[in-house]
């Protein structure tokens, strides 16, 4: 199988900017969705915000953004009103409004939604106008850019945070006056050039087939629609399931690195927030047109472990990723353990371990042709062979009844 020069695989950059407390300790971090080589937000419209945060939520594990800290994130206004469910954990983000998103009953109902769902939320570039007043009895933060305001206004924008019943967060600090300016009218967050440069974060991609996800789409449509459907078409794309393995890694912070397999990532996600992530993937535009040949072999090796071990489910999931691994040059381990996957999935990929770990050793085996590492697992040459021709058979007769219908 040859590694990623192909377009299946895209390079995703996002940048984090800390935001501390008046001790200069880091309590949080801002996503800046597109950022230029040094670090600086690139502004975007709604249709490419979109993009952004699908590729950014679907590539990177919430983890390695965030260090355990809570992520401030700007979601377009699907995500606010509700059209679209945050794809992160309440725990894990702050939903931050944008100055450009018109505030209307709309949005104040979806954003006090939100909040009863345990999200919190912050107005960002916040300057004292009418226009944007009523976000403020829902806000939990509230960001201003310090850069040009004179000391009155400053301390008119604090207090109206305060009295709102929200932390208020100054950006824009680059020099020690600036940060001890506001640390002398109340403010309580503070981020900036002075407190800590932007870092870029980079990551690849598989990219999910367009196909796939409009099959999805429509099939969720169907509120009957049976799970076993819905895994069938999943499992025919390794790259909407890694990005569904991360998503449910998240999805539940008490069970992180408990999944085995993508049903269980299929359960622990629910419909609901399976439907956003497919337009989340659509509204993309990485998606590739049509599978393969190496999509094919990533389905192959996978339902070849599937087919050869007494549990399939894992091994199946230990398939997947070796598989999805390869195409992307990516390290398995690594892959295992930003996608949040079970210590059991994690040592088959790491060191053979476990039954997942031996009918993965031998599927290798046979796709190298080395008669003496597949003589090591202990498994008959002649029941691999067969498995794989089988499931390659299958592999290519799943994509081709999904080209066809």
């Amino acid at each position: 199988m040859t590694t990623a020069g192909c377009d299946l695989v895209s390079q995703v950059r996002v940048g984090r900017q800390a935001i501390c407390d008046a001790d200069r300790n880091v309590v949080a971090f801002a996503l800046l969705f597109r950022v230029d080589d040094l670090g600086a937000d690139v502004h975007l419209s709604e249709g490419a915000a979109s993009e952004a945060i699908a590729a950014t939520f679907g590539t990177f594990d919430m983890h390695r953004i965030s260090n355990g800290r809570p992520i401030h994130a700007n979601f377009t206004r699907p995500f606010l009103t509700g059209a679209l469910s945050v794809p992160v954990a309440s725990d894990e983000v702050v939903v931050r409004v944008a100055s450009a998103i018109t505030v209307d009953d709309e949005l104040l109902s979806g954003l006090q939604r939100l909040r009863d769902s345990g999200y919190r939320i912050a107005v960002d570039a916040y300057r004292g106008d009418s226009r944007r007043a009523p976000l403020l009895p829902l806000a939990n933060v509230v960001a201003f850019d310090v850069t040009d305001l004179v000391p009155e206004t400053l301390r008119e924008l604090t207090a109206a945070a305060v009295e709102a019943g929200a932390a208020p967060l100054a950006t824009g600090i680059d020099s020690a006056e600036m940060f001890e300016q506001c640390r002398q009218v109340g403010i309580e967050l503070f981020s900036g050039p002075y407190v800590q440069r932007p870092e870029v974060i980079e990551g690849r991609s598989l990219a999910p087939s367009q196909l796939i996800c409009v099959r999805l789409m429509a099939e969720l449509a169907d509120p009957e629609v049976p799970m076993s459907r819905l895994e069938e078409l999943v499992t025919s794309d390794p790259g909407l399931s890694m990005r569904l393995l991360r998503t449910a890694s998240s999805a539940s912070s008490g069970a992180h690195g408990s999944i085995t397999s993508l049903r269980q990532a299929l359960m622990r996600i629910g419909s609901r927030r399976l439907r956003s992530w497919v337009v989340m993937t659509l509204l993309e535009g990485g998606v590739s047109a049509s599978p393969s040949d190496a999509l094919w072999t990533v389905l192959a090796r996978a339902h070849a472990c599937q087919r050869l071990a007494a549990d399939g489910e894992p091994a199946f999931t230990v398939g997947l990723m070796s598989g999805a691994a390869e195409i992307m040059g990516a390290d398995p381990v690594g892959l295992a353990d930003s996608s949040g996957v079970s210590g059991e999935i994690r040592d088959a990929l790491a060191g053979g371990i476990g039954e997942p770990g031996r009918v993965l050793a031998a599927v290798l085996a046979h796709e190298h042709d080395d008669p003496v590492a597949l003589a090591a697992t202990g498994l008959a040459p002649f029941d691999v062979s067969r498995a794989y021709l089988e499931a390659l058979n299958q592999s290519l007769s799943i994509v081709h009844s999904l080209l066809e219908s």
